[in-house]
């Protein structure tokens, strides 16, 4: 719950930079455990407990404890500590959890449950080690997870954590948490802030050590480091008990969360990076597990240097893949037709009024008695082709309703081979043509192409829709329902089309008019 970069000692490293500094091995530096001993001896706070400080959420905590008994297989203790309020996320995320638990594994039942600890006078750090305290005297399960109140997280983490967990060779194991870190003052009362990952090494630079964030870790894994926060965390038992054991004589509260003060910088650690030193000086390691994903809630200052460079950041990411095909329409008012939705149709047709032209010229020209044509969605295009004199195959995994006597809807997958069988018996060796208007990711429409190509007749036309989705952004893409395409039908084009001999590109088509929302996407078949 603390940010642990409040603490002043950590450093802005990359973690691909380490080999260029002084990086300890993943045990504790002897500095902070000569830290560590020394702060053990002074340590001289008595237990207090106050009756009726814990509740187990749904209400005392002692109506859920176990008997003295053996611990079961992998039960587990849950902590959190309260004020008065706790996120939405954390709720939201907190029953997610517990009815994925209830209904896979049970684990939070006795002798596992849940441990609330209100703040007290102490604040977090006397919170967290009254918790460490009760569980240790009052349940028998082996693991405590700490899952602090601000904190939102997937139903499935306490069993992605016990899963990399172990009790000797990973007794500590977070998920992926992030802080949030103040940089620099805005010059207006706030602070710029930015994500940082609690993922830390021990390192020395120029003189001084500290724990740095490891800015590159490694996705969807489990990674040892030096020291994590406590906001979600698995523990095993052995942990909490030697540390106990070790920094106590019995008479005084033990530690566990006690602020340390950092030996090169004196400056106090975070109460959870002070844990993960104690625990790394008695020789346990830490792990974070990157696959389970969490949100931190935090309050921030948002000004207009903070919307620069998102924007910034944006224009790299979503930058298009564009194509190698040469272009011979202008891409960017064809662009600007796209995001102002010039080709959506009162009846729900998607096609811009240039290439309905364009189509009706091709269809003049050649002449089909049949077109193919994947993707129905509402059904209007199809019509709309009906209404040229062509009788209309249509196929779609959910079609809209088709009455038109013309027209012939077919329910599936367009790249399934077994469709494209039944479609070539329709088309009874007819004078064919196929539009291509379904999934526009770029393997899919590649599919399509060598599925229905063959059918179309010497002369006739294949036409590939909605290129102009590679010249688009991300941001382009999303707004129209494509934001996780995996590349355009232009990737197709080039792999298939271009330079194939069985086919011709029509660029004068092309040029009709300046915009066209499928650029490089009129290809006849040759003789």
């Amino acid at each position: 719950m603390a940010d642990p970069l409040d603490c002043g000692d950590c450093y802005d490293v990359a973690h691909d930079e380490l080999d260029e500094r002084e990086v300890c091995d993943l045990h504790a530096p002897a500095d902070v455990a000569d830290t560590v001993q020394r702060s053990a001896a002074h340590d001289t706070t008595r237990v207090e407990r106050t009756p009726g400080t814990s509740e187990d959420g749904l209400g005392r905590v002692e109506d859920g404890r176990a008997e003295a008994s053996a611990p079961a297989v992998d039960a587990v203790v849950l902590a959190y500590v309260v004020s008065n309020d706790v996120a939405y996320s954390w709720h939201r995320s907190m029953m997610g959890l517990v009815a994925f638990d209830a209904e896979l594994n049970g684990r939070f039942r006795k002798p596992g449950g849940f441990l609330a600890i209100k703040y007290g006078t102490g604040g977090l750090i006397e919170a967290r080690n009254q918790a460490v305290h009760e569980f240790l005297e009052d349940y028998t399960a082996d693991w405590l997870l700490w899952l602090d109140t601000d904190m939102g997280f997937q139903p499935d983490a306490l069993e992605l954590l016990l899963e990399a967990a172990d009790p000797v060779e990973r007794p500590i194991v977070g998920g992926l948490c992030f802080a949030q870190r103040e940089d620099d003052p805005d010059g207006m009362g706030g602070w710029r802030t930015q994500p940082t990952p609690t993922i830390y090494d021990w390192i020395t630079l120029d003189g001084q050590s500290g724990y740095a964030v490891r800015w590159d870790y490694p996705i969807d894994t489990v990674t040892q480091c030096h020291a994590t926060g406590s906001a979600c965390v698995l523990i095993h038992r052995s942990v909490l008990e030697k540390m106990r054991d070790a920094f106590t004589d019995g008479t005084i509260r033990p530690a566990w969360y006690d602020r340390l003060p950092n030996p090169s910088t004196k400056q106090l650690f975070s109460e959870d990076l002070s844990f993960c030193a104690r625990a790394g000086a008695l020789g346990f390691p830490v792990f974070v597990d990157t696959r389970v994903k969490t949100s931190h809630y935090k309050n921030m200052w948002v000004a207009e240097e903070d919307y620069i460079r998102q924007r910034y950041v944006q224009a790299a990411v979503d930058k298009p893949a564009g194509s190698a095909l040469s272009v011979h329409v202008d891409v960017d008012a064809s662009l600007e037709s796209l995001a102002q939705n010039r080709h959506v149709k009162p009846d729900g047709m998607l096609k811009l009024d240039e290439d309905l032209e364009r189509y009706r010229q091709i269809i003049e020209a050649t002449k089909p008695e049949v077109i193919v044509e994947t993707g129905t969605r509402s059904g209007a295009s199809a019509c709309w082709f009906a209404e040229q004199g062509l009788d209309v195959i249509t196929i779609d995994v959910n079609p809209g309703p088709l009455t038109h006597r013309r027209v012939t809807p077919m329910l599936g997958n367009a790249a399934d081979p077994a469709m494209a069988e039944q479609v070539a018996e329709l088309v009874a060796g007819r004078r064919c043509m196929v539009s291509l208007d379904s999934d526009h990711s770029g393997p899919h429409v590649a599919e399509e192409i060598k599925l229905y190509g063959p059918l179309v007749s010497p002369g006739c036309y294949l036409v590939v829709e909605d290129g102009i989705f590679g010249y688009a952004t991300r941001t382009l893409r999303t707004a129209h329902g494509l934001g996780e395409m995996v590349g355009s039908p232009l990737n197709a084009i080039e792999e298939h089309l271009d330079g194939n001999p069985d086919w011709s590109r029509d660029v004068a088509i092309e040029r009709a008019a300046s915009v066209s929302h499928h650029p490089a996407g009129f290809w006849i078949r040759r003789g």
